[in-house]
């Protein structure tokens, strides 16, 4: 789910006006601001997006749970976004991760164009964002509700729709339901004015993992969509006509996502079969042995057989 909803904010960015500034250097409507949103859905809990710069570094606290088969998994999360880094920290797992922000590698390559060449690129990056929405059967509506008092541009896709403030790529509302993994996510809050500097401070204890394989090959990617929208085609590699485009990469994304959800809700469904059959198969046992002691033994002892078998279960 989430990298369908990924998708659908980088498409999304890729059709609003662009005039000659850079479109991927676009600046939100407030300087600094905290904004809270409450998640719902398959994960819910709450979610606080602290920004600065204008929406160049954001700080991301998210505190969600999710309930599966009676159990509650809890995901605690940091992401701290700066203009040239992306800094993930798994708070329940311990875990940390650092990448390239793949934006820096985009403003470089359209700030090294000229003015002519930013033109076309700016043009055609809204024509084929427009047209790989509708080619996956997808909807764009520019302004079409304000939240929170701003005006929000609406992609609905694959089965979710996202409201970005007008112009930018800062989601206040997703709403979601993809092959049963339902998503809500909605801002309740902004509160404009100074963050304290400590909300995009990294954790000193732990050790940041780096992918610089990534890194080069999100710069690759970059350069490579640059330079097919500078040529007139689609950042796919073909033009207009051709079939290997951007819309069929998505959809192909789409259905192996879709497909990996499969499995993992098969897999589930074994699982949760198995623990079943296994609990039954407990229950079968105790109450055997249960039966066998009381030919043996007092009432008293048979209780306390029967408690040390059900510990023994389920220790």
């Amino acid at each position: 789910m989430k990298k369908s909803v990924s998708v659908l904010i980088v498409l999304l960015f890729a059709t609003s006006s662009f005039a000659l500034e850079n479109p991927w250097d676009k600046k939100l409507p407030f300087k600094s601001a905290t904004i809270d949103y409450k998640v719902a859905g398959t994960m819910s809990g709450e979610k606080t997006v602290y920004v600065k710069d204008y929406g160049r570094t954001t700080a991301e606290y998210s505190n969600t749970s999710m309930k599966m088969f009676g159990m509650t998994q809890q995901q605690k999360e940091i992401i701290i976004t700066t203009p040239d880094w992306v800094y993930s920290h798994d708070m329940v797992g311990n875990t940390a991760t650092k990448q390239a922000n793949p934006k820096k590698f985009m403003i470089r390559e359209f700030n090294s164009l000229s003015r002519a060449e930013k033109k076309k690129v700016a043009e055609n990056a809204e024509k084929f964002g427009i047209s790989a929405i509708e080619g996956l059967d997808g909807n764009l509506q520019k302004n079409a509700v304000k939240i929170m008092g701003y005006k929000c541009d609406q992609v609905s896709l694959m089965g979710t729709m996202v409201y970005t403030i007008s112009g930018t790529d800062l989601p206040l509302k997703i709403e979601g339901n993809t092959m049963g993994i339902k998503i809500n996510e909605v801002a309740t809050q902004i509160k404009k004015g100074s963050v304290p500097a400590s909300k995009f401070d990294l954790a000193s204890n732990i050790q940041f993992y780096h992918d610089k394989q990534a890194d080069l090959m999100m710069q690759a990617q970059a350069e490579g969509v640059i330079h097919n929208l500078l040529l007139g085609k689609r950042p796919g590699g073909v033009d207009g006509a051709g079939q290997n485009d951007q819309s069929s990469d998505f959809q192909q994304q789409y259905k192996e996502m879709q497909q990996y959800q499969a499995q993992q809700q098969a897999y589930e469904q074994q699982q949760q079969n198995q623990a079943s059959q296994m609990i039954q198969q407990d229950a079968s046992d105790i109450g055997q042995a249960a039966r066998q002691e009381a030919k043996e033994a007092t009432v008293e002892e048979v209780r306390e057989g029967v408690r040390t078998l059900f510990n023994s279960v389920f220790e």
